[in-house]
Protein backbone atom coordinates (compact mmCIF):
# COMPACT_ATOMS: atom_id res chain seq x y z
CA UNK A 1 0.00 0.00 0.00
CA UNK A 2 0.90 3.32 -0.96
CA UNK A 3 2.09 6.00 1.82
CA UNK A 4 -0.90 8.51 3.09
CA UNK A 5 0.10 12.05 2.46
CA UNK A 6 -1.66 14.06 5.04
CA UNK A 7 -1.99 17.81 5.17
CA UNK A 8 -2.84 19.56 8.85
CA UNK A 9 -4.41 23.36 9.17
CA UNK A 10 -5.23 24.21 12.86
CA UNK A 11 -4.01 27.42 14.56
CA UNK A 12 -3.22 25.78 17.65
CA UNK A 13 0.38 24.33 18.08
CA UNK A 14 0.14 22.44 20.15
CA UNK A 15 -2.64 20.39 18.40
CA UNK A 16 -1.19 20.28 15.83
CA UNK A 17 2.15 18.76 17.17
CA UNK A 18 -0.33 16.76 18.98
CA UNK A 19 -1.45 15.24 15.08
CA UNK A 20 2.02 15.46 13.82
CA UNK A 21 2.74 12.48 17.04
CA UNK A 22 -0.25 10.43 15.62
CA UNK A 23 1.19 10.80 12.42
CA UNK A 24 4.59 9.69 13.12
CA UNK A 25 3.55 6.76 15.20
CA UNK A 26 1.64 5.20 12.14
CA UNK A 27 3.36 3.43 9.70
CA UNK A 28 1.72 4.08 5.86
CA UNK A 29 1.34 8.01 6.71
CA UNK A 30 3.42 10.61 5.85
CA UNK A 31 2.58 14.25 7.09
CA UNK A 32 3.44 16.56 4.52
CA UNK A 33 2.15 20.01 5.46
CA UNK A 34 1.53 21.65 8.82
CA UNK A 35 0.04 25.37 8.51
CA UNK A 36 -2.07 27.57 11.24
CA UNK A 37 -4.63 28.70 8.42
CA UNK A 38 -6.39 28.05 5.85
CA UNK A 39 -4.44 30.53 3.26
CA UNK A 40 -1.26 29.07 4.68
CA UNK A 41 -2.47 25.50 4.10
CA UNK A 42 -3.58 26.31 0.16
CA UNK A 43 -0.31 28.43 -0.60
CA UNK A 44 1.29 25.32 0.22
CA UNK A 45 -0.79 22.28 -1.36
CA UNK A 46 0.17 24.80 -4.42
CA UNK A 47 3.60 24.82 -3.76
CA UNK A 48 3.63 20.88 -3.51
CA UNK A 49 4.24 18.57 -6.88
CA UNK A 50 2.11 15.32 -5.56
CA UNK A 51 -1.00 16.43 -3.64
CA UNK A 52 -1.77 15.25 0.19
CA UNK A 53 -4.32 12.63 0.34
CA UNK A 54 -5.93 13.89 3.01
CA UNK A 55 -6.35 16.99 5.06
CA UNK A 56 -7.18 17.58 8.49
CA UNK A 57 -8.78 20.54 8.46
CA UNK A 58 -9.56 23.03 11.90
CA UNK A 59 -12.79 25.41 11.84
CA UNK A 60 -11.69 28.40 13.51
CA UNK A 61 -8.62 29.98 12.31
CA UNK A 62 -7.14 33.37 11.51
CA UNK A 63 -6.75 34.44 7.92
CA UNK A 64 -9.01 32.21 6.67
CA UNK A 65 -11.42 30.27 8.20
CA UNK A 66 -12.49 26.32 7.76
CA UNK A 67 -15.23 26.71 5.60
CA UNK A 68 -13.90 28.64 3.07
CA UNK A 69 -10.65 26.48 2.86
CA UNK A 70 -13.07 23.33 2.38
CA UNK A 71 -14.91 25.27 -0.14
CA UNK A 72 -11.58 25.94 -2.25
CA UNK A 73 -10.27 22.56 -1.56
CA UNK A 74 -13.40 20.66 -2.92
CA UNK A 75 -13.29 23.17 -5.86
CA UNK A 76 -10.00 23.54 -6.69
CA UNK A 77 -8.81 19.43 -5.42
CA UNK A 78 -11.29 17.23 -5.82
CA UNK A 79 -9.83 14.22 -5.27
CA UNK A 80 -8.21 15.94 -1.97
CA UNK A 81 -10.19 14.25 1.29
CA UNK A 82 -11.12 16.58 3.83
CA UNK A 83 -11.85 15.60 7.64
CA UNK A 84 -12.72 18.02 10.05
CA UNK A 85 -11.56 18.18 13.38
CA UNK A 86 -12.96 20.74 15.39
CA UNK A 87 -14.54 21.45 19.26
CA UNK A 88 -17.88 22.73 17.04
CA UNK A 89 -20.07 20.31 18.09
CA UNK A 90 -23.29 22.20 16.74
CA UNK A 91 -25.89 20.96 14.66
CA UNK A 92 -25.33 23.10 11.58
CA UNK A 93 -21.90 23.45 11.75
CA UNK A 94 -21.62 19.23 10.94
CA UNK A 95 -24.28 19.64 8.34
CA UNK A 96 -22.87 22.52 6.52
CA UNK A 97 -19.40 20.81 6.54
CA UNK A 98 -21.39 17.71 5.24
CA UNK A 99 -23.20 19.81 2.73
CA UNK A 100 -19.98 21.25 1.23
CA UNK A 101 -18.81 17.69 0.64
CA UNK A 102 -16.17 16.75 3.50
CA UNK A 103 -15.42 13.33 4.09
CA UNK A 104 -15.20 13.20 7.88
CA UNK A 105 -16.16 15.22 10.82
CA UNK A 106 -14.75 14.30 14.44
CA UNK A 107 -14.53 16.51 17.55
CA UNK A 108 -11.24 16.96 18.88
CA UNK A 109 -11.77 15.06 22.24
CA UNK A 110 -11.78 12.13 19.90
CA UNK A 111 -9.00 9.47 20.24
CA UNK A 112 -6.10 9.08 18.21
CA UNK A 113 -6.88 5.57 17.14
CA UNK A 114 -10.14 7.30 16.10
CA UNK A 115 -8.19 9.68 13.86
CA UNK A 116 -6.21 7.31 12.04
CA UNK A 117 -9.50 4.92 11.41
CA UNK A 118 -11.01 7.64 9.68
CA UNK A 119 -8.06 8.55 7.73
CA UNK A 120 -7.88 5.31 6.40
CA UNK A 121 -11.53 4.91 6.27
CA UNK A 122 -11.41 8.16 4.28
CA UNK A 123 -8.66 6.50 1.78
CA UNK A 124 -10.83 3.02 1.33
CA UNK A 125 -14.48 3.86 1.47
CA UNK A 126 -14.07 8.06 0.71
CA UNK A 127 -15.91 8.62 3.97
CA UNK A 128 -16.14 8.06 7.51
CA UNK A 129 -18.88 9.03 10.53
CA UNK A 130 -18.57 8.47 14.02
CA UNK A 131 -21.45 7.47 15.94
CA UNK A 132 -21.94 11.21 16.84
CA UNK A 133 -22.10 12.55 13.48
CA UNK A 134 -24.17 9.77 12.66
CA UNK A 135 -26.87 11.16 15.20
CA UNK A 136 -26.21 14.79 13.90
CA UNK A 137 -26.70 13.81 10.31
CA UNK A 138 -29.48 11.64 10.87
CA UNK A 139 -31.54 14.10 12.98
CA UNK A 140 -30.58 17.00 10.39
CA UNK A 141 -32.06 14.50 7.77
CA UNK A 142 -35.66 14.25 9.65
CA UNK A 143 -36.31 17.88 10.00
CA UNK A 144 -35.59 18.46 6.26
CA UNK A 145 -37.99 15.64 5.11
CA UNK A 146 -41.43 16.96 4.76
CA UNK A 147 -43.18 13.15 3.64
CA UNK A 148 -41.91 9.70 3.52
CA UNK A 149 -40.28 9.77 0.17
CA UNK A 150 -39.33 6.22 -1.61
CA UNK A 151 -35.98 5.48 -3.87
CA UNK A 152 -38.47 4.42 -6.27
CA UNK A 153 -40.28 7.28 -6.91
CA UNK A 154 -37.05 9.72 -6.23
CA UNK A 155 -34.15 8.31 -8.26
CA UNK A 156 -33.98 5.37 -10.93
CA UNK A 157 -31.46 2.87 -10.51
CA UNK A 158 -30.78 -0.54 -12.09
CA UNK A 159 -30.74 -3.71 -10.40
CA UNK A 160 -27.00 -3.54 -10.10
CA UNK A 161 -26.22 0.00 -8.90
CA UNK A 162 -28.94 -1.22 -6.41
CA UNK A 163 -26.43 -3.63 -5.10
CA UNK A 164 -23.57 -1.77 -5.40
CA UNK A 165 -25.24 1.00 -3.59
CA UNK A 166 -26.51 -1.64 -0.68
CA UNK A 167 -22.71 -2.66 0.02
CA UNK A 168 -21.77 1.05 -0.55
CA UNK A 169 -23.95 1.44 3.00
CA UNK A 170 -22.40 -1.32 4.53
CA UNK A 171 -19.18 0.44 4.21
CA UNK A 172 -17.76 -2.25 1.81
CA UNK A 173 -14.35 -0.64 0.16
CA UNK A 174 -14.33 -1.05 -3.72
CA UNK A 175 -12.13 -4.17 -3.88
CA UNK A 176 -14.56 -6.10 -1.43
CA UNK A 177 -17.50 -4.68 -3.43
CA UNK A 178 -16.05 -5.60 -6.94
CA UNK A 179 -14.83 -9.24 -5.10
CA UNK A 180 -18.71 -9.94 -3.95
CA UNK A 181 -20.23 -8.88 -7.29
CA UNK A 182 -17.64 -10.92 -9.51
CA UNK A 183 -16.66 -7.43 -11.46
CA UNK A 184 -14.00 -5.37 -12.07
CA UNK A 185 -13.28 -2.64 -10.17
CA UNK A 186 -13.69 -0.66 -13.01
CA UNK A 187 -17.14 -1.88 -13.51
CA UNK A 188 -17.53 -0.81 -9.66
CA UNK A 189 -16.40 2.94 -10.49
CA UNK A 190 -18.59 3.00 -13.12
CA UNK A 191 -21.82 2.55 -11.35
CA UNK A 192 -20.30 4.78 -8.72
CA UNK A 193 -20.06 7.29 -10.84
CA UNK A 194 -23.83 6.67 -12.35
CA UNK A 195 -24.88 6.98 -8.37
CA UNK A 196 -23.53 9.84 -7.73
CA UNK A 197 -25.11 11.37 -10.79
CA UNK A 198 -28.36 10.21 -10.01
CA UNK A 199 -28.05 10.92 -6.75
CA UNK A 200 -26.67 14.52 -7.10
CA UNK A 201 -24.11 13.82 -4.82
CA UNK A 202 -20.31 15.37 -4.73
CA UNK A 203 -18.38 12.41 -3.77
CA UNK A 204 -19.47 9.02 -1.64
CA UNK A 205 -20.20 10.30 1.86
CA UNK A 206 -22.99 12.63 -0.13
CA UNK A 207 -24.36 9.22 -1.73
CA UNK A 208 -24.74 7.89 1.69
CA UNK A 209 -26.24 10.69 3.22
CA UNK A 210 -28.91 11.04 0.00
CA UNK A 211 -29.37 7.55 0.37
CA UNK A 212 -30.39 7.80 4.11
CA UNK A 213 -32.28 10.55 3.53
CA UNK A 214 -34.59 8.37 1.03
CA UNK A 215 -34.87 5.71 4.30
CA UNK A 216 -32.44 3.76 2.34
CA UNK A 217 -30.74 1.23 5.40
CA UNK A 218 -27.43 -1.09 5.15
Amino acid sequence: MSTIKIAIADDHQLFREGLTFIIQQQSGLELVIQASHGKELLDKIASLSALPDVVLLDIKMPVMDGMECARIIKSQYPFIKIIVLSMHDQEDFILHFLDLGVHGYLLKNTSSQEVYQAIQSTIDKEFYFDDFTCKIMLNGLKKKRVSKPTLDNQVQVTPREKEVLDLILKEYTTNEIAQQLFVSIRTIETHRKNLLAKFGAKNTAGLVIKALSLGLKP
